[in-house]
This record gives C-alpha cells, sequence and structure tokens, in this order.
C-alpha cells in the first residue's frame, strides 16, 4: 500500500529558510517520513505540502504548499541525503486557506492519480490533533488509513495564548468545518469566512499579528453566540 504524507502548512514566514518554527516542524516530519519509510521499505513516498496564498507580506503571491517544498528541498541538499531522498516526490497544494480545504484539496490531488488505497501520515501543529482526527474520520474512506502525527514546534507568541482561548478556538473551527461539509453552498461560505480572516490579518500588519488573530477569532465567538 502506497505512503502518502500530508503535512498542513502554518503560515508563511518572511524568509521560510531561516524561520525557527517551520526548521524545527519540518526537519521533524522529514525525519519522521525517513523512520516510516526505511520501516515499510518504501523508497518513492508521495509527500503533499498543503497550504494556500496565506502570505502576509506583499505582494502576497506566495503558498504556504510552496514554501515548504522549497524548505524540504533545501533540506534534501545535504551530500549524504541526495541519495536517500532522489525518489521522494514533493508536491504543493496551493488552495487551502483552512485545515478542512487541506484534506479536500488533498484529496483531490490523490484521486487525480488514481490512487485508491494509501497510508495517510497527517502532520500537523499540536494544538489542532484532536480536530484533525475527527475531519480525517468523517471524510476519509475506508480504504485510507490515517495516523495524525502532531508536532509541538510553534514557539511563537500564538503557541502561547491561554488554553482556554486556543480550545474555544479548536472547537470554533471543527464545528465550522463539519457544518460546511453538508454541501457545496456550506464550503463556498466557510472558504470565503477564512479569505476574510487574512484579510483582515494583512490589514493589522504583522507586528500586531498575534492580537488581530485573537481579536478575530473572538470577534466570531460572538457571533456564534448570535
Amino acid at each position: 500500500m502506497k505512503d502518502i504524507f500530508l503535512v498542513f502548512g502554518y503560515g508563511i514566514p518572511k524568509n521560510i529558510i531561516k524561520d525557527e518554527n517551520y526548521n524545527f516542524y519540518l526537519k521533524m516530519v522529514f525525519n519522521r517520513i525517513y523512520d516510516i519509510l526505511i520501516k515499510n521499505k518504501n523508497i518513492k513516498p508521495l509527500i503533499l505540502c498543503s497550504g494556500g496564498k496565506t502570505d502576509m507580506f506583499k505582494p502576497y503571491k506566495r503558498t504556504e504548499g510552496e514554501e515548504m517544498v522549497k524548505l524540504f528541498k533545501h533540506i534534501t541538499k545535504k551530500p549524504f541525503l541526495k541519495e536517500i531522498t532522489r525518489n521522494w516526490l514533493f508536491i504543493p497544494e496551493k488552495k487551502s486557506l483552512s485545515t478542512l480545504e487541506n484534506f479536500l484539496n488533498c484529496l483531490q490531488l490523490i484521486k487525480n492519480r488514481n490512487i485508491k488505497k494509501a497510508n495517510f501520515y497527517i502532520f500537523c501543529e499540536q494544538t489542532r490533533e484532536k480536530r484533525i482526527k475527527v475531519l480525517a474520520k468523517k471524510i476519509l474512506n475506508k480504504n485510507y488509513n490515517f495516523l495524525v502525527m502532531p508536532i509541538d514546534f510553534d514557539v511563537s507568541a500564538n503557541r502561547y495564548l491561554s488554553p482556554e482561548f486556543i480550545t474555544k478556538k479548536e472547537k470554533y473551527e471543527l464545528e465550522h468545518s463539519l457544518w460546511a461539509l453538508k454541501g457545496p453552498e456550506n464550503l463556498k461560505k466557510h472558504h470565503k469566512v477564512f479569505a476574510e480572516k487574512i484579510d483582515y490579518l494583512r490589514k493589522a500588519g504583522s507586528k500586531m499579528h498575534v492580537e488581530a488573530v485573537k481579536k478575530w477569532w473572538e470577534q466570531k465567538f460572538k457571533e456564534l453566540k448570535n
């Protein structure tokens, strides 16, 4: 059975090659992929790096998927890794603005390749683990096994927002995702909500990013009550 690795993005830093969080994240992911491939005796993995245009820096053209592929390829330039990774296929998924869209767009790429059975290894930021497990069970059919592999890599201010706030945010986003799965119109509205979030954060600017993230979600909590 084919091994497929889904690597979900976490924003776009100014320079991903030098960024502390992404280096920690993707190097941990790289090592786990390597260990799984050795165990499964697989030399041709499919690695989907998923995330769209969440760039906070003008001209806002970069995608999480393409930036992650860039960092992975930078890692594989080490002489002792070139032979090991020569058959690794890195593919960017460039449309997603939410975790739900990560799943749906990656699944579409996989279906386009006519892969009907696979083992999925899903990498994400640690606080998203429970939500991703629920969505994986909901979205993936019985021919796709999955294992969620959270990485606690974030040492930015976002990581240290109150546990109560993070729990509330995760609950809201899961509820909205499950609602979105009920039909095409809901999915369109879901995408619009997260597109509005990106616009809001861009207007706030990078220096106020953490405060803006918190303020945006708190507004959504109020809307949910109403």
